[in-house]
C-alpha cells in the first residue's frame, strides 16, 4: 500500500478523524495548540504501530516489554513500525543523529556485522579469503625491492598493559613489536598506558622484497597468520597494510577484518571515515 490510512481516530480530543496519510514522504502536521496534531501523530499513529510491532514478538520476549494499549481508533492500515523521536534540548554533538539518537544505528551495526556480504570497495566483488602465498605475491607485486617488516597483530586498539602478553612474546622469541606506531625492542621495559588504547603488532620478520626470498617471505607470512588469527600487517617505509587470510578482495588485494559491529560505526576508530574522523565535514583554510 502507498498509503497509511486512519479511520475513526478518537484519541483524547480527536473526534472521528479519518485521514490518508501518502508513505514514503515528509509530513507535517500544523495546526492550532489543541486541535490535535500530537493526539494524531504520537498517540494514535505512533503507538498503533509501537503495539503491533511488540505482537510481533515472541511471548518470552513480550514479557520483559509490558502490555501496550491500543489507542482509540477503529481501524489503521499500510502502517510499518514507527519510530518516535521526543522534542527535547537541541544536541548540538555533530556525532549525535537520528541513527544514535534512536539507537537503531546499533541494532543495523549488529545487522550488518553479522548477515552482512563484504564486498570490494573498487569491483563490488564479494571478498574470499587469501592464502599466506598470494599475499606474498602481491607484496612481491607491489613494491619490489623495498623493505619491509612482516607482523602479526596481536592487540588492535584496545585498553590495556599487556605485560604478559608481551613477556610471552619474548619468551616466544620475538624480538621487536610495534606499539602505537613505533617499533620498539621487547628487552626494553615497555610500560604502557591502562586506560588508553593500543595496537600491539609483533615483528615477525624483515627483509627486502626480492624473487629470490619469496619462500622466507611465505614463512613469515604463515607464521604472523598463525600468531594474529588470520591477520598479518605489513610497513613498507611509511606505509601500513593489513592484509587478512578470511577476507580479501582477489583482484585489488584490498582486505578488511573480521566484521564486527564496531566498524559499521562512524563514532568509532575503526569504522570511521579517514578524512573526516566521522564527523560528515572538513575544516580547512580557504
Amino acid at each position: 500500500m502507498d498509503q497509511i490510512q486512519i479511520r475513526g481516530a478518537k484519541e483524547h480530543n480527536l473526534r472521528g478523524v479519518d485521514i490518508d496519510i501518502p508513505r514514503d514522504a515528509l509530513i507535517v502536521i500544523t495546526g492550532i495548540s489543541g486541535s490535535g496534531k500530537s493526539s494524531l501523530a504520537h498517540d494514535t499513529i505512533f503507538k498503533e504501530g509501537q503495539r503491533r510491532f511488540m505482537e510481533s514478538l515472541s511471548s518470552y520476549a513480550r514479557q520483559f516489554l509490558g502490555q501496550l494499549d491500543k489507542p482509540k481508533v477503529e481501524r489503521v492500515d499500510g502502517l510499518s513500525p514507527t519510530l518516535s523521536i521526543d522534542q527535547k534540548t537541541v544536541n548540538r554533538n555533530p556525532r549525535s543523529t537520528v541513527g544514535t539518537v534512536t539507537e537503531i544505528l546499533d541494532h543495523l551495526r549488529l545487522l550488518m556485522a553479522r548477515l552482512g556480504t563484504p564486498r570490494c570497495p573498487i569491483c563490488a566483488t564479494e571478498i574470499s579469503s587469501l592464502s599466506a602465498a598470494g599475499i606474498a605475491d602481491r607484496l612481491l607485486t607491489d613494491a619490489p625491492g623495498a623493505k619491509l617488516h612482516v607482523m602479526a597483530p596481536i592487540v588492535w586498539d584496545r585498553k590495556g598493559e599487556y605485560r604478559k602478553e608481551l613477556r610471552e612474546a619474548l619468551e616466544q622469541g620475538f624480538i621487536r613489536a610495534r606499539i602505537d606506531g613505533e617499533v620498539l625492542s621487547l628487552e626494553d621495559d615497555i610500560r604502557l598506558a591502562r586506560y588508553e588504547k593500543h595496537t600491539i603488532e609483533l615483528v615477525v620478520d624483515r627483509l627486502k622484497l626480492a624473487p629470490d626470498r619469496r619462500d622466507r617471505l611465505i614463512e613469515a607470512v604463515e607464521t604472523a597468520l598463525e600468531r594474529g588469527e588470520n591477520m598479518v600487517t605489513v610497513l613498507v617505509g611509511e606505509q601500513h597494510q593489513t592484509f587478512s587470510a578470511s577476507r580479501a578482495c582477489p583482484e585489488h588485494g584490498i582486505s578488511i577484518p573480521e566484521m564486527e559491529p564496531r566498524l559499521f560505526s562512524f563514532n568509532a576508530a575503526q569504522g570511521a571515515c579517514e578524512g573526516c574522523q566521522g564527523l560528515g565535514f572538513l575544516e580547512d583554510l580557504d
